[in-house]
């Protein structure tokens, strides 16, 4: 099959915006951003006041501590250094959730990729199953976003957020992981929806006319 490659600036869009959301799920996936602690105030030795606070990952967890002169120090470790060792049972189904998605997206970031030279994959368009595959992850992370609260009950949890529990984060708060994994959700769907747009952006007259000419590369405008 001859390589032709065609870009139009939805389908550049659809290819970077997907190459991201790969990213931003990643990120978060390894984040300790996903619950942040109350700040806890501490004298130092020239009794200046020192902020410290802890952030709680799904596998890890930070010690942050920030300085009176502007400087932040950060302490962080894995404190599951396997699966069974993840703080909830719940936890460990998010794991399973986000990396089954992270894996969906990854085989799309490589077809978006490929999708700038080849426009099938077998029968199907590649963007047509890329889209699928979209709904799909974005489907998937529906359940870490309500499995995850009902890990607040857990000891690790309990331990630096008070009187934490199913739904309650106690003196807690939801960190930026949490709500990256929100937004990635949302961009799932919404890039799904794209994809199609990015289709039929590559099936306009022109390029079937620069395409039948021998062009090549094929640059089909919007």
């Amino acid at each position: 099959m001859c390589c032709y490659v065609i870009i139009t600036f939805r389908s550049m869009l659809w290819t970077l915006l997907s190459i991201t959301l790969f990213v931003a799920l990643l990120s978060c996936a390894f984040s300790t951003k996903w619950m942040i602690s109350a700040p806890l105030t501490h004298a130092g030795d020239n009794s200046s006041d020192n902020q410290l606070h802890k952030t709680i990952g799904l596998f890890s967890t930070c010690q942050v501590t920030e300085f009176k002169n502007g400087m932040v120090y950060e302490k962080c470790n894995f404190y599951a250094l396997s699966i069974t060792d993840i703080a909830s049972p719940y936890w460990i189904a998010c794991c399973f959730f986000v990396g089954f998605a992270l894996l969906i997206l990854t085989a799309v970031a490589v077809f978006s990729c490929g999708a700038l030279c080849f426009r099938s994959l077998g029968r199907k368009s590649i963007y047509s199953v890329s889209g699928l595959l979209q709904a799909v992850s974005g489907f998937l992370l529906i359940f870490p976003l309500v499995l995850f609260p009902l890990g607040w009950g857990s000891e690790l949890v309990r331990h630096d957020c008070g009187h934490s529990g199913i739904f309650n984060p106690g003196t807690c708060g939801i960190g930026l992981a949490y709500l990256g994994v929100l937004g990635c959700l949302f961009s799932a769907f919404g890039l799904s929806i794209l994809s199609k747009y990015a289709d039929a952006s590559l099936r306009c007259r022109k390029i079937e006319h620069d395409i039948d000419h021998g062009k090549n590369p094929i640059c089909g405008g919007f």
